[in-house]
């Protein structure tokens, strides 16, 4: 029996007893994505019915909108949340031939679609990426909107987490593209703009670092707004004595006047 996933535009068939899926090397499918695990899932074939186990990754794993707790059998059309990626599980009746076959995805920085990691560039927005997989090109005229958005999302989650580490690596990369971008004068969507200056602005709290408070105060004045009360809340609850006086003042003055949260 041949079963296989559909992802956005790819389909995957699963060979073998066992299929692990996850961001490392190592397993039978890698998809690269900061919020997969590792070893995110385990899909199971010897058995009589296919079955998808969380392998207690890190951000967990949701299966047709429900959170996964331990393992669960699979049925055709089963949608599997891994990270911000979403599988289709395909039983052989419904599974179709073609030659899109992969065993490795890459996740695009350029507008957040995964793609063979065997092709030199993204075929849906031309994103050319260098060996870590950042975007270094991007096609005239393409913003990747839906990257910021995704970033932010992202970004706030390991923040939330304590992963200041890999936050600012993100934030750093995601930071240098969006005004890259900008530079360009590629058309870009001002709300994007304003939720990566709001990223950016709560990485500098948490690591109460001026630069980021610095950047963020940069992106509002970009994106033509001034902070949320929300995040200049969290600014007035800093220690007195962190060290960002010109930072925040910065960011007090980035945009026309406060605007409403939410």
């Amino acid at each position: 029996m041949r079963y296989r996933l559909r992802f956005h535009l790819q389909e995957v068939d699963l060979v073998g007893e066992e299929i692990i899926i996850g961001r490392g090397s190592m397993g039978q499918i890698t998809i690269d994505d900061p919020m997969l695990s590792r070893r995110h899932i385990r899909i199971d074939l010897s058995g009589t019915a296919p079955t998808v186990e969380d392998l207690r990754s890190r951000n967990g794993t949701q299966l047709n909108g429900r959170g996964l707790v331990d393992r669960a059998t699979l049925t055709d059309g089963d949608r599997i949340r891994i990270g911000t990626q979403e599988l289709v599980f395909l039983a052989p009746e419904s599974a179709m031939n073609n030659d899109r076959n992969t065993s490795a995805l890459r996740f695009c920085s350029g507008c957040a679609i995964p793609y063979p990691a065997r092709s030199l560039h993204c075929p849906h927005c031309g994103a050319v990426h260098d060996e870590d997989g950042v975007s270094t090109e991007v096609r005239d005229g393409v913003a990747s909107g839906w990257t910021f958005h995704l970033l932010s999302q992202v970004v706030v989650r390991a923040i939330e987490q304590g992963r200041l580490t890999d936050a600012e690596r993100m934030m750093s990369r995601g930071v240098a593209e969006l005004e890259e971008q900008l530079d360009r004068k590629l058309e870009v969507e001002s709300g994007h703009v304003i939720e990566v200056a709001e990223c950016s602005t709560r990485l500098g709290c948490a690591l109460r670092s001026a630069r980021w408070v610095e950047v963020g105060a940069r992106l509002y004045r970009r994106g033509g707004e001034a902070p949320s009360r929300d995040v200049l809340t969290l600014v007035d609850e800093l220690p007195a004595d962190a060290g960002l006086g010109g930072a925040i003042s910065a960011l007090r003055h980035a945009g026309p006047g406060t605007r409403r949260a939410g």
